[in-house]
């Protein structure tokens, strides 16, 4: 390979890693998850559970962005 595409793809690689923290969730968001995991009425047996309570937490909690509607009615082909 070439050293010019070798760079160009480290140099995208650690961009990607660099913009991971602006998707996840606010503070308040996860202070709000963590205040109902310590005031839940079921306790967390197994490893993962705590894990999971807050990731479901904090995907039912913050919001999802809207998709724009589409403008045009969609063209099929007639065969």
């Amino acid at each position: 390979m070439k050293p010019e595409f070798v760079r160009a793809a480290v140099v995208a690689f650690l961009v990607m890693i660099s913009a991971t923290p602006a998707l996840t969730a606010s503070r308040q968001i996860q202070d709000f998850c963590s205040n109902q995991a310590l005031h839940a009425k079921v306790t967390f047996s197994y490893r993962g559970d705590y894990e999971a309570f807050m990731a479901n937490c904090i995907a039912n909690n913050t919001p999802t962005p809207t998709t724009p509607t589409p403008t045009k009615k969609r063209k099929y082909r007639n065969y």
